[in-house]
Protein backbone atom coordinates (compact mmCIF):
# COMPACT_ATOMS: atom_id res chain seq x y z
CA UNK A 1 0.00 0.00 0.00
CA UNK A 2 1.27 3.51 -0.87
CA UNK A 3 1.16 6.19 1.83
CA UNK A 4 0.90 9.89 1.09
CA UNK A 5 3.45 12.46 2.24
CA UNK A 6 1.53 13.41 5.40
CA UNK A 7 1.42 9.81 6.63
CA UNK A 8 5.07 9.15 5.78
CA UNK A 9 6.18 12.23 7.75
CA UNK A 10 4.01 11.16 10.69
CA UNK A 11 5.54 7.66 10.66
CA UNK A 12 9.07 9.11 10.57
CA UNK A 13 8.44 11.52 13.48
CA UNK A 14 6.70 8.86 15.56
CA UNK A 15 9.54 6.40 15.09
CA UNK A 16 12.20 8.94 16.15
CA UNK A 17 10.12 9.94 19.17
CA UNK A 18 9.40 6.37 20.35
CA UNK A 19 12.26 4.37 18.82
CA UNK A 20 9.72 1.53 18.57
CA UNK A 21 8.03 -0.02 15.57
CA UNK A 22 5.01 -1.18 17.59
CA UNK A 23 4.56 2.20 19.28
CA UNK A 24 4.74 3.87 15.86
CA UNK A 25 2.06 1.53 14.54
CA UNK A 26 -0.23 2.25 17.50
CA UNK A 27 0.29 6.00 17.10
CA UNK A 28 -0.58 5.70 13.39
CA UNK A 29 -3.84 3.87 14.15
CA UNK A 30 -4.82 6.46 16.75
CA UNK A 31 -3.95 9.45 14.54
CA UNK A 32 -5.69 8.25 11.37
CA UNK A 33 -8.45 6.25 13.12
CA UNK A 34 -7.87 3.01 11.25
CA UNK A 35 -7.67 -0.61 12.34
CA UNK A 36 -4.56 -1.43 10.29
CA UNK A 37 -1.12 0.09 10.26
CA UNK A 38 2.00 -0.05 8.06
CA UNK A 39 4.15 -3.13 8.48
CA UNK A 40 7.62 -3.01 10.05
CA UNK A 41 9.32 -3.16 6.65
CA UNK A 42 7.41 -0.09 5.46
CA UNK A 43 8.39 1.96 8.51
CA UNK A 44 12.02 0.84 8.25
CA UNK A 45 12.08 1.75 4.56
CA UNK A 46 10.77 5.27 5.25
CA UNK A 47 13.41 5.79 7.96
CA UNK A 48 16.15 4.38 5.72
CA UNK A 49 15.09 6.60 2.80
CA UNK A 50 15.21 9.67 5.03
CA UNK A 51 18.60 8.83 6.51
CA UNK A 52 20.13 8.18 3.08
CA UNK A 53 18.65 11.08 1.14
CA UNK A 54 17.15 13.45 3.70
CA UNK A 55 13.66 12.98 2.31
CA UNK A 56 10.68 10.67 2.87
CA UNK A 57 9.63 10.96 -0.76
CA UNK A 58 10.00 7.71 -2.68
CA UNK A 59 12.54 7.97 -5.44
CA UNK A 60 12.39 5.65 -8.41
CA UNK A 61 15.44 4.29 -10.09
CA UNK A 62 16.14 5.51 -13.57
CA UNK A 63 14.78 2.98 -15.98
CA UNK A 64 16.86 1.85 -18.86
CA UNK A 65 15.59 3.12 -22.20
CA UNK A 66 13.82 0.38 -24.17
CA UNK A 67 15.98 -1.53 -26.61
CA UNK A 68 15.69 -1.00 -30.35
CA UNK A 69 14.24 -4.50 -30.68
CA UNK A 70 11.48 -3.71 -28.19
CA UNK A 71 10.72 -0.35 -29.80
CA UNK A 72 10.47 -1.99 -33.21
CA UNK A 73 8.26 -4.75 -31.80
CA UNK A 74 6.05 -2.13 -30.12
CA UNK A 75 5.53 -0.21 -33.36
CA UNK A 76 4.74 -3.39 -35.30
CA UNK A 77 2.37 -4.61 -32.60
CA UNK A 78 0.58 -1.26 -32.46
CA UNK A 79 -0.05 -1.49 -36.21
CA UNK A 80 -1.26 -5.09 -36.00
CA UNK A 81 -3.63 -4.39 -33.09
CA UNK A 82 -5.04 -1.31 -34.83
CA UNK A 83 -5.82 -3.40 -37.91
CA UNK A 84 -7.15 -6.38 -35.93
CA UNK A 85 -8.02 -5.81 -32.23
CA UNK A 86 -8.95 -9.52 -31.91
CA UNK A 87 -5.43 -10.72 -32.81
CA UNK A 88 -4.18 -13.29 -30.30
CA UNK A 89 -0.88 -12.77 -28.49
CA UNK A 90 0.38 -16.08 -29.88
CA UNK A 91 -0.22 -15.02 -33.48
CA UNK A 92 1.20 -11.57 -32.80
CA UNK A 93 4.37 -13.10 -31.38
CA UNK A 94 4.71 -15.34 -34.44
CA UNK A 95 4.13 -12.47 -36.87
CA UNK A 96 6.67 -10.13 -35.22
CA UNK A 97 9.21 -12.82 -34.32
CA UNK A 98 9.41 -12.23 -30.57
CA UNK A 99 8.28 -14.15 -27.50
CA UNK A 100 4.67 -14.17 -26.35
CA UNK A 101 5.87 -12.87 -22.96
CA UNK A 102 7.34 -9.76 -24.61
CA UNK A 103 4.09 -9.22 -26.51
CA UNK A 104 2.12 -9.28 -23.24
CA UNK A 105 4.59 -6.89 -21.61
CA UNK A 106 4.39 -4.41 -24.49
CA UNK A 107 0.58 -4.54 -24.54
CA UNK A 108 0.38 -3.88 -20.81
CA UNK A 109 3.34 -1.59 -20.06
CA UNK A 110 3.97 0.25 -23.33
CA UNK A 111 0.61 0.43 -25.08
CA UNK A 112 -1.45 0.40 -21.85
CA UNK A 113 -4.06 -1.92 -23.34
CA UNK A 114 -6.34 -4.31 -21.46
CA UNK A 115 -8.12 -7.46 -22.67
CA UNK A 116 -11.90 -7.13 -22.82
CA UNK A 117 -14.50 -9.83 -23.41
CA UNK A 118 -16.90 -9.93 -26.33
CA UNK A 119 -20.54 -9.10 -25.63
CA UNK A 120 -23.23 -11.12 -27.33
CA UNK A 121 -26.36 -9.45 -28.64
CA UNK A 122 -29.43 -11.07 -30.08
CA UNK A 123 -29.47 -10.93 -33.86
CA UNK A 124 -32.32 -8.89 -35.33
CA UNK A 125 -34.39 -9.99 -38.28
CA UNK A 126 -35.17 -7.65 -41.16
CA UNK A 127 -38.69 -6.89 -39.93
CA UNK A 128 -37.44 -6.04 -36.43
CA UNK A 129 -35.78 -2.80 -37.48
CA UNK A 130 -39.02 -1.25 -38.69
CA UNK A 131 -40.89 -2.40 -35.57
CA UNK A 132 -38.22 -0.95 -33.27
CA UNK A 133 -38.47 2.33 -35.18
CA UNK A 134 -42.26 2.37 -34.80
CA UNK A 135 -41.94 1.70 -31.07
CA UNK A 136 -39.33 4.45 -30.69
CA UNK A 137 -41.56 6.97 -32.47
CA UNK A 138 -44.50 5.96 -30.26
CA UNK A 139 -42.40 6.35 -27.12
CA UNK A 140 -41.08 9.76 -28.18
CA UNK A 141 -44.66 10.95 -28.74
CA UNK A 142 -45.62 10.19 -25.12
CA UNK A 143 -45.75 12.99 -22.52
CA UNK A 144 -42.51 13.92 -20.80
CA UNK A 145 -41.33 11.58 -17.99
CA UNK A 146 -43.73 8.82 -19.05
CA UNK A 147 -40.89 6.35 -18.45
CA UNK A 148 -41.36 7.03 -14.73
CA UNK A 149 -44.74 5.31 -14.99
CA UNK A 150 -43.80 2.13 -16.84
CA UNK A 151 -43.61 -1.41 -15.52
CA UNK A 152 -41.27 -3.68 -17.46
CA UNK A 153 -41.57 -7.41 -16.74
CA UNK A 154 -39.77 -10.65 -17.48
CA UNK A 155 -38.91 -14.03 -16.02
CA UNK A 156 -35.54 -15.78 -15.76
CA UNK A 157 -34.10 -19.04 -14.45
CA UNK A 158 -31.73 -18.99 -11.48
CA UNK A 159 -29.67 -22.14 -10.92
CA UNK A 160 -28.92 -23.25 -7.38
CA UNK A 161 -25.24 -23.95 -8.00
CA UNK A 162 -22.82 -21.44 -9.40
CA UNK A 163 -21.72 -22.53 -12.89
CA UNK A 164 -18.11 -23.67 -13.32
CA UNK A 165 -16.40 -21.52 -15.92
CA UNK A 166 -13.72 -23.70 -17.53
CA UNK A 167 -12.06 -20.62 -18.98
CA UNK A 168 -11.75 -18.62 -15.74
CA UNK A 169 -11.93 -21.11 -12.84
CA UNK A 170 -8.45 -22.45 -11.98
CA UNK A 171 -6.54 -24.04 -9.12
CA UNK A 172 -2.87 -23.49 -8.32
CA UNK A 173 -0.34 -26.31 -7.94
CA UNK A 174 3.06 -27.56 -9.02
CA UNK A 175 1.49 -30.53 -10.83
CA UNK A 176 -1.90 -31.35 -12.30
CA UNK A 177 -3.82 -32.95 -9.43
CA UNK A 178 -6.88 -33.66 -11.59
CA UNK A 179 -9.22 -31.77 -9.30
CA UNK A 180 -12.84 -32.46 -10.20
CA UNK A 181 -16.12 -30.78 -9.37
CA UNK A 182 -19.28 -32.83 -9.00
CA UNK A 183 -22.22 -31.34 -10.84
CA UNK A 184 -25.70 -32.84 -11.14
CA UNK A 185 -27.02 -33.84 -14.53
CA UNK A 186 -30.01 -31.56 -13.98
CA UNK A 187 -29.33 -28.73 -11.54
CA UNK A 188 -32.10 -27.42 -9.35
CA UNK A 189 -33.41 -24.09 -10.55
CA UNK A 190 -35.98 -21.41 -9.83
CA UNK A 191 -38.07 -19.51 -12.34
CA UNK A 192 -38.33 -15.91 -11.12
CA UNK A 193 -40.70 -13.24 -12.43
CA UNK A 194 -40.42 -9.53 -11.65
CA UNK A 195 -41.83 -6.23 -12.84
CA UNK A 196 -39.83 -3.06 -12.24
CA UNK A 197 -40.53 0.61 -12.65
CA UNK A 198 -38.47 3.70 -11.97
CA UNK A 199 -39.63 3.70 -8.36
CA UNK A 200 -40.36 0.13 -7.28
CA UNK A 201 -40.01 -3.57 -8.04
CA UNK A 202 -43.01 -5.90 -7.80
CA UNK A 203 -41.69 -9.36 -7.12
CA UNK A 204 -40.20 -11.79 -6.96
CA UNK A 205 -42.84 -14.29 -7.98
CA UNK A 206 -41.60 -17.88 -8.10
CA UNK A 207 -43.23 -20.16 -10.65
CA UNK A 208 -43.44 -23.86 -9.90
CA UNK A 209 -42.10 -25.50 -13.03
CA UNK A 210 -42.43 -23.82 -16.41
CA UNK A 211 -44.71 -20.95 -17.38
CA UNK A 212 -47.86 -21.39 -19.41
CA UNK A 213 -50.77 -19.11 -20.18
CA UNK A 214 -52.81 -20.49 -17.27
CA UNK A 215 -50.35 -19.98 -14.40
CA UNK A 216 -49.10 -16.73 -15.94
CA UNK A 217 -52.62 -15.31 -16.04
CA UNK A 218 -53.20 -16.51 -12.46
CA UNK A 219 -50.05 -14.66 -11.37
CA UNK A 220 -51.22 -11.45 -13.04
CA UNK A 221 -54.65 -11.64 -11.40
CA UNK A 222 -53.60 -12.66 -7.89
CA UNK A 223 -50.10 -11.20 -7.50
CA UNK A 224 -49.17 -8.41 -9.88
CA UNK A 225 -52.33 -6.43 -10.56
CA UNK A 226 -53.52 -6.25 -6.92
CA UNK A 227 -50.16 -4.72 -5.99
CA UNK A 228 -50.34 -2.21 -8.84
CA UNK A 229 -53.81 -1.10 -7.77
CA UNK A 230 -52.45 -0.20 -4.33
CA UNK A 231 -49.98 2.28 -5.87
CA UNK A 232 -50.91 5.95 -5.80
CA UNK A 233 -51.87 7.12 -9.32
CA UNK A 234 -51.81 3.51 -10.51
CA UNK A 235 -53.95 4.50 -13.50
CA UNK A 236 -50.92 6.34 -14.95
CA UNK A 237 -48.81 3.16 -15.26
CA UNK A 238 -48.01 1.34 -18.49
CA UNK A 239 -47.25 -2.39 -18.55
CA UNK A 240 -44.79 -4.17 -20.83
CA UNK A 241 -44.08 -7.85 -21.43
CA UNK A 242 -42.10 -9.60 -24.14
CA UNK A 243 -43.30 -11.95 -26.86
CA UNK A 244 -42.99 -15.27 -24.98
CA UNK A 245 -45.77 -17.70 -25.85
CA UNK A 246 -47.54 -17.56 -22.43
CA UNK A 247 -47.55 -13.75 -22.67
CA UNK A 248 -49.09 -13.59 -26.13
CA UNK A 249 -51.95 -16.03 -25.45
CA UNK A 250 -55.30 -14.47 -26.34
CA UNK A 251 -56.69 -14.77 -22.78
CA UNK A 252 -53.64 -12.99 -21.37
CA UNK A 253 -53.68 -10.23 -24.00
CA UNK A 254 -57.40 -9.69 -23.48
CA UNK A 255 -57.08 -9.46 -19.68
CA UNK A 256 -54.21 -6.98 -19.82
CA UNK A 257 -55.96 -4.90 -22.48
CA UNK A 258 -59.04 -4.65 -20.27
CA UNK A 259 -56.93 -3.88 -17.17
CA UNK A 260 -54.45 -1.34 -18.56
CA UNK A 261 -56.44 -0.33 -21.66
CA UNK A 262 -54.30 1.92 -23.90
CA UNK A 263 -51.42 1.69 -21.43
CA UNK A 264 -50.82 -1.98 -22.17
CA UNK A 265 -47.83 -2.43 -24.51
CA UNK A 266 -49.20 -5.45 -26.34
CA UNK A 267 -47.57 -7.91 -28.71
CA UNK A 268 -48.26 -5.68 -31.68
CA UNK A 269 -46.43 -2.73 -30.14
CA UNK A 270 -43.43 -4.29 -28.37
CA UNK A 271 -40.59 -5.15 -30.80
CA UNK A 272 -39.35 -8.73 -30.60
CA UNK A 273 -35.73 -9.59 -29.78
CA UNK A 274 -35.21 -6.35 -27.84
CA UNK A 275 -33.61 -7.24 -24.47
CA UNK A 276 -31.62 -4.01 -24.76
CA UNK A 277 -34.87 -2.08 -24.23
CA UNK A 278 -36.05 -4.03 -21.18
CA UNK A 279 -34.39 -3.03 -17.86
CA UNK A 280 -35.08 -6.55 -16.54
CA UNK A 281 -32.77 -7.94 -19.20
CA UNK A 282 -30.00 -5.34 -19.33
CA UNK A 283 -29.94 -4.66 -15.57
CA UNK A 284 -32.06 -6.66 -13.12
CA UNK A 285 -31.11 -10.28 -13.86
CA UNK A 286 -27.39 -9.60 -13.98
CA UNK A 287 -27.60 -7.49 -10.82
CA UNK A 288 -29.42 -10.26 -8.93
CA UNK A 289 -27.17 -13.08 -10.13
CA UNK A 290 -24.14 -11.21 -8.81
CA UNK A 291 -25.66 -10.95 -5.34
CA UNK A 292 -28.07 -13.83 -4.83
CA UNK A 293 -25.25 -16.33 -4.27
CA UNK A 294 -23.98 -14.51 -1.16
CA UNK A 295 -24.08 -16.42 1.10
CA UNK A 296 -24.00 -19.49 -1.12
CA UNK A 297 -27.45 -21.09 -0.92
CA UNK A 298 -27.69 -24.77 0.01
CA UNK A 299 -31.38 -25.25 -0.74
CA UNK A 300 -33.96 -23.67 -3.01
CA UNK A 301 -35.53 -22.14 0.10
CA UNK A 302 -32.23 -20.40 0.91
CA UNK A 303 -31.96 -19.28 -2.70
CA UNK A 304 -35.46 -17.77 -2.71
CA UNK A 305 -34.62 -15.94 0.50
CA UNK A 306 -31.44 -14.46 -1.04
CA UNK A 307 -33.27 -13.35 -4.19
CA UNK A 308 -36.10 -11.77 -2.21
CA UNK A 309 -33.62 -10.01 0.08
CA UNK A 310 -31.72 -8.44 -2.82
CA UNK A 311 -34.87 -7.29 -4.58
CA UNK A 312 -36.12 -5.66 -1.39
CA UNK A 313 -32.79 -3.81 -1.14
CA UNK A 314 -33.23 -2.16 -4.56
CA UNK A 315 -33.39 1.58 -4.07
CA UNK A 316 -35.31 4.14 -6.09
CA UNK A 317 -32.00 5.82 -6.98
CA UNK A 318 -30.67 2.66 -8.64
CA UNK A 319 -33.90 2.03 -10.55
CA UNK A 320 -34.06 5.60 -11.85
CA UNK A 321 -30.56 5.31 -13.31
CA UNK A 322 -31.52 2.36 -15.48
CA UNK A 323 -34.86 3.79 -16.52
CA UNK A 324 -33.17 6.92 -17.78
CA UNK A 325 -30.75 4.61 -19.62
CA UNK A 326 -33.79 2.93 -21.23
CA UNK A 327 -35.20 6.28 -22.38
CA UNK A 328 -31.83 7.23 -23.87
CA UNK A 329 -31.65 3.93 -25.77
CA UNK A 330 -35.08 4.48 -27.29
Amino acid sequence: MLYDLKKRIFLLKSFYQTQSIKATQRAFQAEFKCSTSPGPSVIKNIVSTFEKGGSVVCTTKNKKPPSEKREEAKNQLKTLITEDPTLSTRKAASAIGVSQTLILTILHDDLHLKPYKFHNFQALEDADYEKRLIFANWFISLPKLTEMFMFFSDEAYFYLRLPINKQNNRYWGDTDQLYTVEVPLHDEKILVWCAISASKCIGPYFFDGSVNSTNYLHMLKTFFCPRVWRIKDHQKYYFQQDGATPHTANVVQQYLSETFKRKFIDKKKWPLRSPDLNPCDFFLWGYLKQRAYKPLPKTLKDFKFNITREINKLSTEILKIFFFEFSEKV
